[in-house]
């Protein structure tokens, strides 16, 4: 009996130490949870604040922004507009240009062949003359 008393008085020795070496290990290890839970919370906390300040300067930008582009896309507009009613301008002026080029040419291809069809000999001598002048012009010289 002495030595189950005994025994269970040294278990009871070692669950007392255990438990004083425990305690111990557990406010250490306590304690630095406590610390890296601190540090963790730290961080958050700058992650959010980081975060609010990111957000905040993008609104500021975001509302300057808007004026900004809102006028930049009313002067391209207006500048595209001006443009568009030039080349409207110029492609009418050149189609009533060529209409008047069309018209003269058509004069003068009938002016031809009526001056042709009254005088063959004479704009036979004629075209003779400028295809002479015409190869004196532009042939080699050698």
């Amino acid at each position: 009996m002495d030595n189950n008393l005994t025994g269970n008085t040294g278990n009871t020795t070692n669950a007392a130490n255990t438990s004083s070496t425990g305690s111990t290990a557990g406010s250490a290890a306590n304690t630095v949870d406590n610390k890296l839970n601190a540090a963790r919370e730290g961080v958050t906390q700058i992650g959010k604040d980081m975060r609010a300040d990111a957000h905040s300067a993008i609104d500021k930008v975001a509302d300057k922004v808007p004026p900004a582009t809102d006028r930049l896309a009313t002067r391209a507009h207006n500048g595209v507009d001006s443009v568009a009613d030039g080349v409207n301008g110029v492609a009418d002026t050149v189609a009533a240009r060529g209409k008047q080029l069309s018209a003269a040419y058509q004069q003068f291809a009938d002016t031809g062949r009526d001056y042709v069809r009254t005088s063959p000999a004479i704009a036979v001598l004629l075209a003779a003359a400028a295809g002479y002048g015409l190869s004196k012009l532009f042939g080699s010289r050698k």
